[in-house]
């Protein structure tokens, strides 16, 4: 494509793999839940065994603490890899309008309204809060181990360690839930001006349509509560879907978009240019984090 905003639309798409995370549910869904039914068998063994080891249900809930506390960060991390390229996505657009004389400030509004929706700070704050969890996670194995802490003790430690990686799992993915929901109804905006701007009687795009509900934290509480804090494997499974789901719906559009620019423009063959990337560990280790 010749036109400016359309070639650097074109690489956006070609390029989302690098930014876009699909999380895989059936994965998250053997790991989150594993954890919580080994536990479960070791309750109906305390009732029938009274050999039971709590030192080793003590080992299982610290790992399942280190398990959520990295499915936390990868979820954080995937809403803000994404945020960044819709960035990339909407000024891609908003150049393509702008070449053909659009006026296109209610596009830049609507893009600056995302721009400080998520921040990188989410990523570094979800990376230091998964850090300080295996940290805290390793000294209580290392206590254990030296037999530092008291059997009754461990009791203590298991409930306020589950209490807490329940209450940290469920505050993340309201937030999260919330910020892909914002996400969601801005690109429908977006896209929706977009098109009122530049269909034509021969060349017609349709907007990106909405699909993801705003959450209801009224709701999610009393759910955390009537489930003693369980009901937040679930709801982060249901955050994951539901960020897949938006992101395979822009797929959707993007696929229409390149279309309907093929159609518009005239365009006829797609040239692929290959660029020398970056390397190194401190590079990477930034990229990271």
């Amino acid at each position: 494509m010749a036109i400016p905003g359309a070639d650097r639309f074109l690489n956006c798409v070609l390029n989302r793999s690098k930014k876009d995370i699909i999380l895989k549910i059936l994965v998250l869904l053997l790991i989150v839940l594993g954890t919580p039914i080994y536990m479960l068998n070791g309750i109906v063994g305390y009732q029938l065994d009274t050999e039971f080891d709590l030192s080793q249900y003590f080992n299982v809930v610290l790992f399942m603490c280190v398990v959520a506390a990295y499915v936390m960060y990868s979820i954080v991390k995937s809403l803000v890899r994404h945020k960044e390229r819709d960035i990339e996505w909407m000024s891609a657009l908003i150049d393509y309008a702008s070449y053909f004389g659009g006026d296109t400030q209610k596009l830049s509004d609507i893009r600056d309204d995302l721009q400080g929706l998520v921040t990188r700070n989410y990523q570094r704050g979800a990376f230091i809060l998964f850090v300080a969890i295996s940290v805290a996670v390793v000294i209580q194995a290392v206590l254990d181990m030296l037999w530092l802490i008291q059997f009754e003790q461990l009791g203590i430690l298991e409930v306020f360690d589950m209490a807490f990686i329940f209450v940290i799992l469920s505050t993340i993915c309201l937030i999260v839930h919330d910020r892909i929901s914002m996400i969601d109804v801005l690109q429908y905006r977006f896209t929706l001006v977009f098109s009122k701007m530049m269909n034509d009687e021969d060349h017609h795009l349709d907007p990106m349509p909405k699909i993801v509900w705003r959450s209801k934290p009224l709701r999610h509480m009393f759910l955390m509560m009537a489930t003693l804090g369980f009901y937040s494997i679930p709801y982060a499974l249901w955050t994951v879907h539901q960020m897949n789901l938006h992101i395979k719906r822009q797929w959707t559009y993007e696929r229409a978009a390149l279309e309907w620019m093929a159609r518009r423009d005239g365009a006829v063959a797609v040239e692929k240019l290959e660029t020398v990337s970056r390397k190194g560990v401190l590079h990477n280790l930034k990229r990271v984090i």
